[in-house]
Parts: structure tokens; C-alpha cells; sequence
């Protein structure tokens, strides 16, 4: 496996992908449950439109994820990147093949939500053009959502 190159996902990535996911949501205040909220990462290739890993050597260090929002849009379901691998544009990397993934599948807008207090993602997400937008659902948890347009791109 290349090592920091967003590399799509296999099912044969599973027991790492989720030991990734335990060790990673902590991180940033979350925790991973495979049997309830998190229940999509036991069925990626249904779940999502695209998915995501990134290696460091045979190690996950990161993941980004695309699912389909609505006829004509999406929404970024998952970005997450070991803490220790952040700063250095690897998060940058996973965004933009989830960007150029949507844009390839004629979404017209990607859709996110995620904590105020995730503000490294935030600054990442506004350098690559999200903004702000209303609620685009009921979250228990987000309490900041973004928008991007894809026609522009």
C-alpha cells in the first residue's frame, strides 16, 4: 500500500479501518459505535458513493467519505486523520478526492456538518470553499454546517 495517498477502499481494510476509527474519534471527543450511530462502516460499499483510506506504511492514518444527499447532492460523511498527521496536507489530500469524487458524479453541492470545536477541519473546509449554511438536519451532535457548490468546480 502507497504510503499518504488517499487509496479507495477494500473490504480487506475493514479490522484496520476500525481500529483507525477507535483510536482517532477519541481524538476528537467522539467515540466509534459500530453497532449504533457508526453502523454504516459495516456496510461501506452500500453506504457510501465513495470511500477513502489513507496508509502510513500498513497503518490507516486517515479517511473521507461521500454519500449521496437527495437526487442531485452529497454530503461528506467522514473525514477523519490521526492527529499526529495533521498539518501536513494529508487532510487536504483526502478532502479534495471526495471534492473531485462528487464533482465526477455531477453532484451539484456537498453538503457537511461537524463540532465548532473541530477548528482545524473548519479552516480546511473554508480554504477549499464551504460555507455555512442552514441545518440541513437534525443533529444531535453537529452544530456547524457547511455547503460547497460543485458547479463552480
Amino acid at each position: 500500500m502507497e504510503s499518504f495517498v488517499p487509496t479507495e477502499y477494500k473490504d480487506e481494510y475493514y479490522t484496520k479501518l476500525i481500529s483507525f476509527l477507535e483510536e482517532c474519534l477519541p481524538q476528537s471527543g467522539r467515540a466509534l459505535d459500530i453497532g449504533g450511530r457508526h453502523s454504516f462502516y459495516n456496510d461501506i460499499e452500500n453506504c457510501f458513493t465513495g470511500f477513502w483510506v489513507m496508509f502510513d506504511s500498513d497503518d490507516i492514518i486517515g479517511a473521507s467519505a461521500v454519500r449521496r444527499f437527495g437526487d442531485n447532492d452529497c454530503e461528506l460523511k467522514s473525514l477523519y486523520l490521526h492527529e499526529r498527521y495533521q498539518g501536513k496536507g494529508y487532510g487536504r489530500a483526502l478532502l479534495t478526492k471526495a471534492i473531485d469524487h462528487a464533482v465526477r458524479s455531477g453532484y451539484n453541492k456537498m453538503y457537511l456538518d461537524t463540532f465548532s470545536t473541530s477548528t482545524k477541519a473548519i479552516k480546511l473546509y473554508r480554504r477549499l470553499g464551504f460555507t455555512e449554511c442552514e441545518p440541513y438536519h437534525q443533529a444531535v451532535r453537529a452544530n456547524v454546517f457547511m455547503c460547497l457548490e460543485l458547479t463552480d468546480k
